[in-house]
């Protein structure tokens, strides 16, 4: 009953009806008289739409229509038998024609109004000033219930070239319509929908009546909005196999990425496929007919499978493009709370991007954004200042200055390789290996530095290196984590971090030249304190520019 939007007598008068049984005399009255009055007002409110789409229909089927019929043609949809059938409508140009219309019927308008068929009219001192229509120049598509009810309408502009002019409008929610828990078709595809126990849903009003015309039946429509629980709610009590057809553009993979996370709530594994690019189900249904969307359809996947296959080709194929990759996609797989779905879930997204299974379940239980474990002297650290709890978490927009620390320099760039491979060759036309005096920093700058001359790093490689398990785990969660900054940004880093230790590089230079002149000036040897002068002058002049 609630997912049908109706009450307990009305669901009672629906299955008498439905079995051929007379309800007794007086039965509403002892049945909660405020249900008894509920249900009248919503069978007045039905009556009024039904005479509303009559009304619309009529304009589409005469003269008034021929801008509409014009359109339909256009999209090789025809004036017959079949669209009386789909009971299609013309809202006409006029401001006040379906006013008119009610006026002359003697509907109250305030009942039009609450439907959002039409709207009052207000002057400026607030008072009422008459009525006009919602829906104008629109060709009208009526929203029916599974019992054949008229719940509202959902309009398609006929203006031309007007970009600030919705595509479609709908009704607004009334006591008769909710438009999160209705679709378009659904009294004309049930039948359909029963006998072979499997639902496609397309985006467009158009695109379901151009399918339904060509015989795919068992079709409907979301009207014009992002899917919702209750739609899918509503559709999973005629079958529980759903399969969305998604344009094949940009939109198209952004509406089934806001899609999966609602079927995975409802426990329902949906599939989908893509159309080709710029093809819509309307025009793919023109120009190839039933047959060949019937072919398309044998390739469709689940919509997992479908939105992870989308993320990965929007990702770069390198290895800092598998982690951007890996931060959308891990927080869909953990809601799977099926086991063994999530699993193999799991191992497609592993053999996508090449990976190992383990590490996207590590990724999965750990928690990709996570901060890294705290720093453990025992594993990493041979010195006091290794003791300390950092955060490996790489930082937005932070530089290197001198108060930093050359440790904290060696580690950030470390970290930012593990994260951006793809700089191997930028850091290493500066420094090497034997520039570096933390052991940990060393003995993986080592393995990078050794892809040095290789323009696209693939991170597998370097991580394929790596034998020490505590280590493996550790790089993996640093590649994992966030990192916000942009290739300038990364850049910028990577020369303060260079810099950093290129100044304790020459420093070093620096104080063992100040002691050899100290020995040379002990022994009198005037030309080779000159000599290392000038070596000094020269390092601090090159330092400078």
């Amino acid at each position: 009953m609630k997912y049908e939007g109706i009450s307990f007598v009305e669901a009672v008068q629906l299955l008498a009806e439905k079995a051929g049984i007379a309800l007794p005399n007086g039965f509403f009255a002892k049945n909660n008289s405020k249900d008894a009055d509920l249900m009248q007002q919503k069978k007045l409110l039905f009556q009024v739409n039904k005479m509303v789409a009559e009304y619309f229909h009529a304009n589409l089927m005469e003269n008034k229509g021929k801008e509409a019929c014009n359109y339909l043609e256009s999209r090789g949809i025809k004036k017959n038998e079949k669209l009386t059938q789909l009971f299609l409508g013309y809202a006409e140009k006029e401001w006040d024609g379906l006013v008119r219309f009610l006026e002359k019927k003697k509907i109250p308008l305030k009942l039009a109004c609450d439907l959002g068929l039409i709207r009052e009219r207000n002057s400026e001192n607030n008072s009422s000033n008459g009525f006009y229509d919602f829906f104008r120049n629109r060709l009208m598509f009526p929203i029916v219930s599974r019992r054949g009810d008229v719940l509202g309408f959902s309009g398609r502009t006929l203006e031309k070239g007007d970009a600030e002019t919705a595509k479609y409008i709908n009704s607004v929610d009334s006591l008769i319509y909710d438009k999160s828990n209705s679709v378009y078709g659904l009294d004309l595809a049930q039948d359909a929908i029963r006998k072979k126990d499997q639902i496609i849903l397309v985006e467009g009003n158009i695109d379901f009546v151009s399918l339904y015309l060509a015989g795919i039946e068992n079709v409907v429509a979301p009207l014009g909005t992002s899917l919702t629980i209750g739609q899918i709610r509503l559709l999973s009590r005629l079958s529980k196999n759903m399969t969305l057809v998604f344009d094949g553009d940009k939109a198209g993979g952004n509406a089934a990425r806001r899609a999966l996370p609602l079927f995975i709530e409802m426990g329902l594994v949906a599939e989908a496929v893509a159309l080709p690019e710029g093809e819509d189900p309307d025009s793919f249904i023109r120009k190839n007919g039933a047959e060949a969307f019937y072919s398309l359809m044998d390739k469709k996947q689940t919509l997992f499978e479908f939105v992870i296959d989308r993320i990965i080709e929007d990702c770069s194929d390198d290895m800092a493009g598998k982690i951007a990759a890996m931060k959308l996609i891990i927080p869909k797989l953990r809601e799977v709370k099926d086991g063994s779905e999530q699993g193999m879930y799991c191992d497609y997204v592993a053999g996508k991007l090449k990976v190992k299974p383990e590490i996207i379940k590590d990724a999965i239980k750990k928690g990709v954004a996570e901060q890294l474990s705290k720093y453990e002297s025992s594993k990493r650290y041979d010195s006091a200042n290794r003791s300390e709890k950092n955060n490996a978490k790489m930082p937005a927009k932070r530089t290197i200055n001198e108060g930093d620390g050359l440790f904290r320099a060696e580690r950030l760039l470390t970290e930012t390789l593990i994260a951006a491979p793809r700089f191997v060759s930028f850091v290493f036309e500066r420094i090497a290996p034997e520039d570096f005096t933390d052991d940990w920093c060393k003995k993986i700058v080592s393995i990078f530095y050794q892809y040095r001359d290789q323009k696209d790093v693939d991170f597998n490689q370097v991580f394929n290196e790596l034998t020490d398990h505590d280590l493996t785990s550790e790089i993996r969660q640093i590649a994992l984590s966030e990192n916000s900054l942009d290739q300038k940004e990364i850049e910028q880093l990577l020369v303060d971090c260079i810099t950093a230790i290129e100044k304790r590089e020459i420093s070093k230079g620096i104080q063992k030249i100040n002691r050899e002149i100290k020995d040379a000036e002990k022994d009198g040897n005037e030309k080779l304190v000159f000599e290392l002068l000038e070596q000094k002058r020269s390092i601090i002049s090159n330092t400078m520019r």
